[in-house]
């Protein structure tokens, strides 16, 4: 089966910022991943279109709502083409496809009686355009996402019965005990469903006219727990599979959005007796001053594109999952961004390679072949790099990808010590053809191996890399085969510049 990633379906009532950016280059990070290895991949994203907020945006810029949301629809396109992601489906939840798939969806949920007619009272929150109880929010009347204080709200709703699903969720997440990656959101998860009451959902919203009508209803129209959770099923029908597909699902998703993949949509997968993702890969967040990165809070706004632009699509993506582990919050300093790029892509790696491939061209003609006897420092420099090689496979399969930037830049320092310490550039001063042959040689291939394994993260460097050393495949771990190849180079170039 086609492994699938997910990034959130963003919502469309303002324009993209690094938040955004991270989330899909982390997706973007593991649907290569899963190409390297070999495996068919699948990378879905696209935007959330409906709701109050929408609207209230469409309205405050004087635009149409339609015309709104297929400009801010379109500005998350281009975020993704910038940062060189290709996704395999672009959703919209105003695509006629997604609304009759969300119709459908809906009148299964009546028939089954898992949705009613009802009413909801609660504290709501314009910004999350969500309800809350008072135990879910800041001193029991402030947002916790948005510090703005929520409104006393009741009104007519369909409800579905969320309730009913407590205890088959707690039997799934006693059996899937890696569903949630990292583990302790999972128990965090688990805690709340064994600890707190599981009201039923309000699911519609009346008077708003801006989203899919509740069939045979049309005072009513679809929330966004329902229209925006069930794009992912859309996108995989739209891509051609069938709901079964969602057993290979992965959804990456920020820790604000936690409940409703964790909670929400697999009680409505449940409810339909559809399988349930494989895994949800729960991220912290960017801050800026201490403040999550919000449309809500213009302040933290922070535009990917700027950062891009000072920093390369590569640098950017590399940078922000070496500066923090996945599933923790990190700072935002742009200072310490660089110093990480300059560090680890300039010195300890573009700057070895061209050090190393200028020595084969230009004292070895650019060729490096049939060496099989290599001495005790290149054995054993070689059979290190392996063995973490190994473990940054491991990392991949974990989604510890602070782990695979950690050991693939520690093999390169171990490999720029080696090169120092053998010296090849003093192949004229008395050291033999035969030692500078074997260093390069070493030097060259444990970089290539090093250029696949980061073509995930920093695929432009990479490829680039791959390129001068002869290496015309596609980019594959290809494991099983030998590491050391034959080099043949015919041009040396810089393949990273200091930001």
């Amino acid at each position: 089966m086609t492994n699938i990633f997910t990034t959130p379906i963003f919502y469309a009532n303002g324009e993209p910022h690094l938040g955004h950016a991270y989330s899909g280059i982390l997706a973007d990070i593991f649907h290569r991943y899963s190409l390297l290895a070999n495996s068919e991949s699948c990378l879905i994203t696209g935007t959330d279109e409906h709701g109050l907020k929408i609207t209230q945006a469409a309205s405050k810029s004087c635009t149409e709502v339609e015309d709104f949301v297929d400009r801010k629809s379109a500005s998350f396109a281009e975020l993704w083409s910038a940062l060189k992601i290709d996704p395999d489906v672009f959703i919209r939840t105003t695509d006629r496809f997604h609304a009759q798939f969300v119709e459908k969806v809906w009148k299964k949920l009546r028939d089954k009686g898992d949705i009613y007619l009802g009413n909801y009272q609660g504290q709501y929150c314009i910004g999350c355009e969500q309800f809350y109880n008072k135990r879910d929010l800041v001193d029991e009347k402030y947002c916790a996402i948005h510090k703005t204080e929520v409104q006393s709200f009741e009104e007519e709703t369909y409800l579905f019965r969320l309730s009913r699903y407590r205890e088959q969720l707690l039997e799934f997440y006693t059996s899937n005990q890696d569903f949630i990656i990292p583990t302790f959101t999972q128990d965090y998860v688990v805690k709340q469903l064994k600890e707190e009451p599981l009201e039923d959902l309000s699911v519609s919203r009346i008077n708003h006219k801006w989203g899919i009508s509740v069939p045979g209803d049309e005072n009513h129209t679809i929330y966004v727990w329902i229209d925006a959770l069930f794009s992912y099923l859309s996108a995989i029908q739209k891509a051609g599979y069938n709901p079964d597909q969602l057993k290979k699902t992965t959804h990456i998703l920020g820790k604000d959005i936690l409940k409703f993949h964790a909670i929400y949509w697999p009680a409505f997968l449940l409810a339909l007796e559809l399988p349930l993702p494989k895994h949800l890969i729960v991220h912290g967040w960017w801050k800026v001053e201490g403040h999550k990165i919000s449309k809500s809070i213009p302040e933290t706004v922070v535009h990917p594109k700027a950062f891009q632009t000072e920093l390369s699509n590569d640098g950017l993506r590399y940078a922000l999952i070496k500066q923090k582990p996945l599933f923790r919050d990190g700072d935002l300093v742009q200072d310490s961004l660089k110093h990480v790029i300059n560090a680890d892509l300039v010195n300890n790696f573009a700057n070895l390679v061209k050090r190393n491939n200028t020595l084969i061209l230009k004292q070895l003609s650019g060729e490096i072949v049939g060496i099989t006897d290599l001495d005790i420092e290149c054995r054993q420099i070689v059979t290190e790099a392996e063995v973490k090689l190994d473990k940054v496979i491991n990392g991949y399969q974990t989604f510890d990808i602070l782990i695979v930037s950690q050991l693939l830049n520690q093999i390169l320092t171990e490999l720029n010590r080696f090169f120092h310490e053998r010296s090849p550039w003093l192949i004229n001063k008395g050291l033999t053809r035969e030692h500078v042959s074997s260093t390069c040689f070493v030097v060259a291939n444990v970089v290539r191996e090093i250029a696949i394994l980061y073509s995930p993260i920093i695929p432009s460097l990479s490829e680039s890399i791959l390129n001068e050393l002869g290496d015309n495949r596609s980019a594959s771990l290809e494991r099983g085969c030998p590491l050391l190849r034959d080099i043949s180079i015919k041009k040396v170039q810089s393949h990273f510049t200091r930001v």
